[in-house]
């Protein structure tokens, strides 16, 4: 028996095999009996693939016997001469319609997408568009979108692109365009172009019987002529034929329906909510952080956790929430009713708490006191009001839904909005036609008026609520609790929503309502494990400290979970009322809350940095499931889950994200699993190489980094080539490392190739600067930027040439008291508010300040990092604006909150000046603290390298500075030790745990020239005892909103023998003040300047004086003499 069943699973294999391996035939079609240079072109594509065979069919005579043995029939028409031609042939629509009805599967391109009218199996004739597309890079490619998955799109995320010419061209749609669908046909995609969807342009259209299947496809679909996009178009093409051969693929069959766009009103009733022993919140615990505001002006807030986003202005309600990927609600208010009127609470007087877990408001009545808690769930899909009172009340609460489904897809891509007033639950359920998307909202006590409906407006009239009718899609909702002893004077108000379905979301809902404390208390825990488990500063500066830990709560905030998709970095937060440049009526882009390529690779290296290595592993699954066929990692993914690869840059950093990973966690069984990914990503960027100049390429595969504007339209971007030599150092690791010796070798050598190119071919000595990038006829862009930092931090740049560029970014011309420009106050593209060419980036500053770290100007790299900390003390309290405006202290960008912005805190901070670098693969680590003289103890904790654990301590003194390394936890660690060396001081002596050490006080870029080799397996004391030394303490700008920059700054310091000089800027007509440590010495005379000495020893005041009127900023040198 059991031989015979082996044959059997034998012969089943072989059998499987053979069906998986079975071609289709293809039956082509030709409109004319000589074969044109597009079927030529089409024909030979399916002769070279592996999945179908090709029989010609240059004409119909005998009807379907002409189409025996044909899985699929392929009519492809790429103009309108292919198709007068064809309908010149005898009875072909009748033949034709025969085969379909008898079973038959066909699919027309182009303009054989006109034939299922002709045939008539379609009654509503389709409309033939012209369009003029420019060729324009990347950003004139063209493809289709699907709705919520199509077997089409399967390998493509649903949606793909599939045409990009490199040439201008007229093309031609031919589908449904506006208000106008099929009558008998489905629409499987609309068009597709750039990062737009076009919802109103309809043009893959499927028909089917019992037996057979039709799919027309109105555009894009050219064999013969130039495409980048060529391995896009062949695999849909692929998709399309092997769907219609019958093919079983685990993708969705979705299509775009046709709806009324009008709210529809159905019933429900559930099981009535528990009333929660907790409701009343009185014993929620709080996390360490705190902001508080006593006059609040209408700054931005939000609350949020790993699904829900919520948002607003301080003085009251809710503008949004967010549920990804959809608006679950907008406008909410909250008032009471005073008399025949309601007051709206944001008309009193409030204070604001701001927390990690909340955003809290306490509201002076002449009643008494109320007090809101807005909270978001950590993990559920939603979130909770808390009220609870000193009086009683009628607490009214109104808002709206729309269901608003993410960019790119336009307001009613979900079609009607359904509602329905749940009397048991007390509830009120929102979904949409296929009740995949849902969304509840309600109180955990019975309301003693309600009101729903397609409303626009809600007012309070003697006889209660009055809605005035709308057109919108969209349901409006009010509501009122009466607050009384009977309830505690308490209301928990719950909004959820989710694309999960019903069941899912009433689960949540009853957790949240049922449970708020413990939902609150999750995110409280949640705040409070982050901060053990991360890098925490201990400064002489208390403010420092806590904004410290701001930064890193903020970042974690970026970090969403969105069913479908997965689990990975947003950008940035706002609300969508403000949409591009605040033009849009409803732009359905929350900010930039969606996934980003750049941005999160950018913003892992900081989160490496604190610790959190497992977020970053996270965050590479999550670009690698999104790879590209070609290798190109993507630029945005919204939540709605439609990708694009339009930046020239996420590719690289992906790859310098992954090494950066594995120094910082150790983990190269992760790093062998993803080496199919890495490689594809490398040889991608290989192939964008072009011309053989040895430096990949911005033409054709995007903006990285200025995305327009007059700094656009490098061939090779100075920034971009950075990054690929980053990326070659980093891919001849990784690949000696599991055993691609060969490859190593080669990404090395091709590394110091890139690295001359860099210092060579793009270094300007007119400008004395690097030029911004190559065109395409091999002349440079001379524009000074500060993108050439980024070549700086990665360590690729000759110090004699950085020292120019760093002079500049020091001075005014560069830096704000805020932040650091993208190009020069003087440049004559110097706009202020110009997103790409005059706003500071708090990105900019970050990258200014590592490139200081890394080449030995820590003094302005404090300064710089600084900048950036100190925009949490306004505007959105405890997080940092995307961008801020060139001239005048105030944000200039979309996001009040933007994830790269925290992390050009916290990873200059913990880069340059912790000089923490992990090598977890070898069990070390590099340790280069560049402390500021203004702090003279300052405790680290919790520095990671793999699974070790480290503590930095460091007390400075007059002659004597104290550092001692801690192994917290976990295996020992060789750390090389190089600390920052103040100018001239001499090392005297040096102890390792009170035993002296030979060492030489030469110094690199400032640093310990030869590192102290430490086996760390407690801890070790480093004791340097000195004299001699000098340094400036950093210049912090403390500026006030709408403040110009005073434009105090440190351009830069040397000492010659004893004689000390300083470069120094500020604004004309002023007088400021600059501090000096001169440690042991004494001071016998500076030169422009005045200078006093302080209690403190060794510390001097320079009081320097800006009288030169004839410009805006005045320089001056100072010499300062020691005895």
């Amino acid at each position: 028996m059991g031989k015979y069943f082996l044959l059997f699973m034998l012969l089943f294999a072989v059998t499987t095999i053979a069906i998986a391996q079975q071609k289709y035939c293809i039956g082509y079609l030709t409109s004319a009996l000589e074969i044109s240079k597009e079927d030529d072109a089409a024909i030979a594509w399916l002769d070279n693939s592996k999945k179908f065979n090709c029989k010609i069919i240059k004409k119909v005579e005998k009807g379907n016997q002409d189409f025996v043995g044909t899985d699929v029939l392929w009519i492809h028409l790429p103009d309108s001469i292919g198709l007068n031609n064809l309908l010149k042939q005898k009875n072909i629509l009748s033949h034709l319609n025969k085969y379909y009805q008898n079973g038959g599967k066909i699919l027309f391109t182009d303009y054989a997408a006109m034939l299922p009218n002709a045939m008539g199996i379609e009654p509503k004739k389709p409309e033939i568009r012209h369009d003029t597309i420019q060729n324009e890079w990347l950003f004139d490619k063209r493809g289709f979108q699907g709705h919520l998955g199509h077997p089409l799109f399967a390998g493509f995320f649903g949606g793909e692109y599939v045409w990009d010419a490199n040439e201008d061209q007229i093309m031609s749609f031919v589908g449904y365009f506006g208000k106008d669908f099929p009558e008998k046909g489905k629409v499987i995609a609309i068009d597709k172009a750039y990062v737009f969807v076009y919802a109103e342009r309809k043009i893959v259209i499927e028909h089917s019987n019992k037996k057979g299947k039709v799919i027309s496809i109105g555009s894009s679909i050219y064999f013969s002529k130039s495409n980048n996009l060529r391995n896009n178009l062949e695999h849909f093409m692929e998709n399309t034929l092997q769907y219609l051969a019958g093919e079983k693929f685990n993708e969705p069959v979705t299509y775009w329906k046709k709806f009324t766009n009008k709210p529809i009103l159905f019933t429900e009733k559930n099981v009535p909510i528990v009333l929660s022993k907790e409701r009343e919140m009185k014993n929620i615990p709080h996390s360490e952080l705190l902001f508080t505001r006593l006059e609040p002006q209408n700054n931005y807030y939000e609350a949020s956790g790993r699904r829900a986003l919520i948002m607003g202005k301080e003085n009251g309600g809710i503008e949004e929430v967010w549920v990804h990927p959809l608006r679950i609600l907008r406008d909410y208010e909250v008032g009471i009713l005073t008399g025949d009127s309601i007051t709206w609470l944001q008309n009193y007087p409030v204070n604001v708490e701001i927390r990690p877990e909340s955003f809290n408001r306490i509201y002076s009545t002449p009643f008494g006191e109320l007090k809101e808690i807005i909270f978001a769930s950590l993990w559920k899909a939603g979130g909770i009001a808390h009220y609870t009172s000193t009086f009683s009340t009628k607490l009214i609460i109104r808002f709206r839904s729309d269901l608003r489904w993410m960019w790119p897809y336009d307001a009613n891509a979900l079609g009607d909005v359904h509602y329905a007033y749940d009397e048991t639950m007390n509830t009120l359920h929102l979904k949409d036609t296929t009740g995949k998307f849902y969304c509840l909202f309600g109180g955990d006590i019975i309301p003693s008026l309600k009101i729903s409906g397609q409303f626009q407006k809600i007012q309070w009239s003697p006889k209660g609520f009055v809605g005035t009718e709308t057109n919108e899609n969209q349901v409006y909702h009010a509501v009122m609790y009466d607050l009384s002893m009977k309830n505690n004077f308490t209301l928990n108000y719950t909004f959820l929503g989710t694309n999960e379905g019903k069941e899912k979301a009433l689960t949540d809902y009853r957790i949240l309502l049922e449970k708020p404390e413990e939902q609150y208390a999750e995110q409280v825990v949640h705040t409070t494990d982050l901060l053990k488990r991360t890098v925490q500063v201990f400064s002489p500066d208390i403010e420092f400290n806590a904004l410290f830990k701001w930064a890193i709560v903020g970042t974690d905030k970026f970090l969403a979970y969105t069913p479908g998709l997965g689990t990975g970095l947003l950008a940035g937060f706002a609300t969508s009322a403000h949409g591009w440049n605040g033009g849009h009526k409803n732009s359905g882009r929350p900010g930039y809350a969606w996934y980003f390529g750049r941005d999160s690779e950018w913003s892992g290296f900081a989160i490496n940095d604190y610790g959190d290595t497992e977020l970053v592993k996270e965050q590479l699954k999550f670009l690698q499931r999104y790879q590209d066929r070609s290798g190109k990692i993507f630029h945005e993914i919204s939540t709605s889950g439609v990708v694009h690869y339009d930046a020239a840059d996420a590719t690289p950093l992906y790859i310098i994200l992954a090494g950066h990973y594995l120094r910082a966690s150790g983990d190269i069984e992760f790093i062998k699993e993803s080496w199919m990914h890495l490689k594809s990503a490398i040889d991608f960027l290989y192939s964008t190489d072009t011309d053989g100049d040895g430096l990949i390429e911005n033409t054709n595969e995007g903006h990285g980094w200025v995305e327009g504007g007059a700094l656009f339209g490098a061939h090779s971007s100075f920034y971009l080539s950075s990054s690929w030599g980053q990326v070659l150092k980093d891919m001849s690791f990784i690949a000696a490392l599991i055993g691609e010796n060969d490859l190593a070798a080669k990404y090395s050598m091709d590394a110091k190739k890139v690295q001359k190119i860099l210092n060579t071919d793009f270094w300007n000595d007119s400008t004395q600067f690097y030029n911004l990038g190559k065109l395409k006829d091999g002349t440079y862009q001379t524009e000074p930027t500060v993108l050439p930092a980024v070549g700086a931090y990665f360590n690729l740049l000759d110090d004699a040439k950085v020292k120019y560029m760093l002079d500049a970014y020091a001075s005014n011309s560069f830096s704000t008291d805020w932040g650091t420009r993208i190009v020069s106050s003087s440049s004559k593209l110097f706009k202020p508010t110009g997103y790409h060419y005059g706003a500071v980036w708090p990105l900019f500053t970050g990258w200014t300040a590592l490139a200081e770290y890394e080449y030995g100007n820590s003094v302005q790299a404090f300064s710089h990092f600084n900048e950036n900390l100190a925009i949490k003390n306004f505007w959105a309290l405890g997080y940092v604006e995307e961008v801020m405006n060139g001239s005048v202290y105030k944000p200039s960008g979309v996001c009040p909150h933007q994830c790269w912005s925290e992390t050009n805190i916290l990873h200059p901070a913990i880069t340059g000046m912790i000089g923490w670098k992990p090598n977890a693969v070898e069990q070390s680590a590099t340790l280069k603290p560049r402390f500021p003289l203004s702090w003279d103890t300052i405790s680290v904790a919790d520095l990671r390298s793999g699974k070790s654990l480290l503590q930095l301590s460091m007390k400075r003194g007059l002659n004597r500075t104290v550092y001692s390394i801690k192994l917290i936890e976990g295996p020992e660690l060789k750390v090389q030790f190089s600390p920052e060396i103040p100018d001239g001081m001499k090392i005297k002596k040096a102890f390792i745990d009170k035993k002296e050490i030979a060492i030489k006080d030469s110094t690199f870029r400032g640093l310990l020239a030869i590192p102290i080799q430490i086996q760390l397996k407690t801890t070790v004391e480093i004791v340097f005892e000195h004299t001699g030394g000098i340094g400036m303490y950093p210049v912090v700008p403390h500026p006030q909103p709408g403040n110009s920059s005073q434009g105090f700054r440190i351009i830069s310091t040397s000492l010659s023998g004893k004689q000390y000089t300083l470069i120094v800027e500020g604004k004309s007509g002023t007088e400021g003040n600059f501090i000096l440590n001169a440690f042991d010495q004494k001071v016998v005379y500076v030169a422009n300047a005045e200078f006093e000495t302080t209690p403190k020893q060794g510390i001097i005041n320079l009081k320097v004086n800006f009288d030169d009127l004839s410009s805006w900023i005045g320089r001056k040198t100072v010499k300062v003499m020691l005895q």
